[in-house]
């Protein structure tokens, strides 16, 4: 019998080493691409990206950095990026806090290829960004940073009181302008997709830009509150390979790993840390990480099999329930056909997602590769 001293001590660098060997072999095996069509055919990747963090135990200050305060002295940072068109997981890695998501997006400029169509938020889209995805002969969906200077094709100002008088005149859903996005020295052509937003999403934007505002003593022009009435995406794919009414639809799968991080936190409780030697700390995250890799395998194979669209949370939540079956599979006391064969049993009854009204079933797209 192992006591309990032996095992602290196998929690050492050598196996934090193994996992992090574990974690790296499990994003190169993963399940095949499945048939691409329709107006994602022109892309090599459809790539989105998105990062949590969380607090830690201070003593792990030295390898995970925060920014002090509320964050606390020690903070772990996760980067996912997950390609959407080939179904892979592209990247998943665990830094300190400090490392914010802009040094990210340069760290990994050197990954982005011919055709890859990147989707992220505004942390991650700065200029030498655009500029790179441009200069790549790829492909990015974005916000509008309201800090830009653009212009319009006869290289004036863009004047947003003016656009958006015009949509609430004429009642327009969208509007699709060629502008020029000013880096540098440089002026770098782009599409700016627009189409309003309701009232209320009005008004929480202006309070929102009145708080900070008051708080750093400046008051809101009318470029601002005019932009403020708008959903404003920036684009360089061509209207011959992407129409404007499907910018939106597209960036709305980035919020989809916003829901991959809530799951993390919720069923896997990546963020409930005990005050362990950080070894420990760090071969039970990836653990956990690759719990989470392999269900997500699961989940995909289970919407292939059956002809209903599958909640993530509630799949991970009867998944959590067959943990216990999955670690008699492992430790080859039960055939892994079982376990995964309880999984499909639970589809009809324990895993339908329940659409809200006027809301599209992105989740269901991401799963299906957009086939």
């Amino acid at each position: 019998m192992i006591s309990k001293q032996a095992i602290q001590e196998r929690f050492n660098d050598h196996a934090v080493i193994f996992m992090h060997a574990l974690l790296k072999e499990q994003l190169t095996r993963q399940l095949p691409v499945l048939e691409r069509n329709g107006i994602y055919k022109p892309f090599n990747r459809i790539r989105v990206k998105d990062s949590t963090r969380y607090a830690l135990p201070k003593n792990y200050a030295s390898l995970y950095k925060g920014h002090g305060g509320i964050g606390g002295v020690a903070q772990i940072s996760i980067q996912y990026e997950y390609d959407l068109l080939n179904s892979t997981v592209m990247s998943l890695e665990l830094t300190s806090a400090c490392i914010n998501d802009q040094q990210d997006s340069r760290d990994s400029l050197h990954t982005i290829k011919k055709d890859d169509l990147l989707i992220r938020d505004l942390g991650y889209s700065t200029q030498g960004y655009i500029k790179h995805v441009t200069d790549a002969g790829a492909f990015y969906i974005n916000r509008l940073n309201p800090l830009w200077k653009i212009l319009d094709h006869r290289k004036h100002p863009i004047d947003f009181v003016k656009l958006s008088r015009k949509i609430k005149r004429y009642s327009l859903e969208f509007m699709d302008l060629n502008i020029l996005i000013r880096i540098g020295n440089e002026l770098v052509p782009s599409r700016l997709m627009i189409s309003p937003v309701d009232e209320k999403t009005y008004r929480q934007r202006i309070k929102k830009a009145k708080r900070k505002g008051t708080s750093l003593g400046y008051a809101l022009s009318n470029q601002y509150k005019a932009s403020a009435s708008m959903n404003l995406f920036i684009t360089n794919i061509p209207k011959a390979r992407l129409a404007a009414e499907h910018i939106k639809t597209l960036y709305r799968l980035r919020w989809q790993i916003e829901l991959v991080f809530k799951v993390w936190k919720s069923q896997a409780n990546i963020d409930k840390i005990k005050p362990v030697k950080i070894q420990r700390f760090q071969c039970e995250l990836i653990a956990r990480l690759l719990w989470l890799l392999l269900h997500w395998q699961a989940l995909r194979a289970t919407q292939q099999l059956v002809t209903i669209r599958c909640s993530v949370w509630k799949f991970y939540k009867v998944a959590y329930r067959l943990s216990d079956h999955l670690r008699q599979v492992i430790q080859g006391q039960k055939p892994a056909r079982e376990w995964f064969e309880k999984l499909i049993a639970f589809a009809t009854r324990k895993y339908r997602t329940e659409l809200k009204k006027d809301r599209s079933d992105n989740f269901s797209i991401l799963l299906q590769s957009l086939a």
